[in-house]
């Protein structure tokens, strides 16, 4: 659950730079789809997360619109789905993207590499990093 609140804070898309309209859609090709969470690492050192944490997915369209979906155990040791976002997204170009939820939005840069995403936040000298697998 963490890691879907800083998402929605740090989002954002770094890809080689664009320079074409060519290059724009294929940048939003790459972030359009189904992503689950996989790692995070606090300073460059993994940091384990609940087993339900790893079940978290965003869900990215491609008419500009993203879903996350946060889950957390239950009593019986099985994962619910407990939290549910939606917001807009915008590919500002040059791997930029803004994202709004929650009347908020944040300007922010993500990184690719065949099929995962990953996107750094720096807080207080920590650099936290996220990395999502596509489906």
């Amino acid at each position: 659950m963490k890691k879907l609140i800083l998402l929605l804070s740090v989002l954002a898309l770094t890809v080689s730079s664009c320079s074409s309209d060519d290059d724009v859609a294929t940048v939003q090709e790459s972030f359009v789809g189904t992503w689950k969470f996989y790692k995070a690492f606090e300073d460059g050192v993994e940091v384990v997360y609940d087993t339900c944490d790893y079940e978290d997915t965003i869900i990215v369209d491609g008419s500009g619109t993203f879903t996350t979906n946060g889950y957390q155990a239950n009593v019986n040791g099985g994962c619910d789905l407990t939290n549910t976002e939606t917001g807009t997204w915008l590919n500002l170009g040059n791997g930029m993207y803004s994202l709004t939820s929650d009347g908020e939005t944040y300007t922010e840069e993500i990184k690719f590499e065949e099929n995962r995403m990953y996107f750094d936040e720096v807080d207080g000298g920590t650099v936290y990093r996220e990395v999502y697998i596509k489906q």
